[in-house]
């Protein structure tokens, strides 16, 4: 009985100092096991957490420390993809956070200082670019992308699907810099090197297209190098259309 006493005791003892410990500090990891750069610092998501320290959650007593609301407050950054707060035995908070990792950039090169200038994350949502890094990744622009904050409607999914297969391929990363697409969802490519424009056409039926324009950089520029062609096209069917620097006239590949 004397034992049970001194256990129950204990526990409450326990219960009680669990309950009333103050925060003693605040751990924040960051893409913890991911390559990624984060697109956030440390001190960003200390400014999330506190209001940027105005509400210090350092000597503040846990039973005062809401953690689902702190979890929905760091979630309220456009570049936060997840968010898990917990708090340890030692009376540590920790706080682990995954951001977007962005697959792609919109550019609008009309505006003054790249105003509008997004990144498009990997679940088909676009969001600010990061104060603290510089993605390398496939740059957009066009009037396609007029009023979109996404592109996870069902008309956009090809075009989606396929910036996400060129990010995935390192062929295609290394060679495309650039997609342009126009209010009807054409098309067109802008390698990494050289000023030769690639007509695509809409991202549907992408892998024919992709096969073409392979031939193209194997079979075709090597003999005639960048500066035989104004432009090229793989939008039609079982051809590669190359327009001459020279002239106005088509050279066609026919494709079995």
């Amino acid at each position: 009985m004397l034992g049970i006493l001194i256990i129950g005791l204990l526990v409450g003892f326990a219960e009680k100092w669990y309950a009333f410990q103050s925060c003693e500090k605040v751990s924040i990891v960051l893409n913890e096991g991911q390559q990624q750069v984060p697109l956030l610092s440390q001190q960003d998501i200390r400014n999330l957490l506190s209001e940027s320290g105005r509400k210090p959650l350092e000597g503040k007593s846990f039973d005062q420390i809401n953690l689902d609301f702190l979890e929905s407050r760091v979630k309220s950054s456009p570049l936060v993809k997840e968010c898990q707060i917990a708090r340890n035995l030692r009376g540590w908070l920790e706080v682990h956070v995954e951001t977007h990792r962005p697959i792609a950039r919109l550019v609008q090169p009309e505006l003054p200082d790249n105003g509008l200038d997004r990144y498009l994350n990997e679940e088909g949502q676009f969001m600010p670019l990061s104060d603290h890094y510089t993605a390398r990744v496939l740059l957009l622009s066009g009037p396609y992308f007029d009023r979109k904050n996404h592109l996870r409607a069902r008309q956009d999914t090809a075009l989606f699907h396929m910036i996400q297969a060129i990010g995935q391929d390192s062929l295609w990363k290394a060679q495309i810099g650039w997609l342009e697409i126009d209010k009807q969802g054409e098309i067109t490519i802008w390698p990494q090197v050289g000023d030769l424009p690639i007509e695509f056409g809409s991202a549907y039926a992408r892998d024919p297209k992709f096969q073409k324009m392979s031939l193209f950089f194997r079979n075709i520029l090597p003999l005639r190098g960048w500066n035989s062609f104004s432009k090229v096209s793989v939008k039609y069917k079982n051809q590669v259309v190359c327009t001459r620097a020279t002239s106005d006239s088509l050279k066609l590949v026919a494709m079995p």
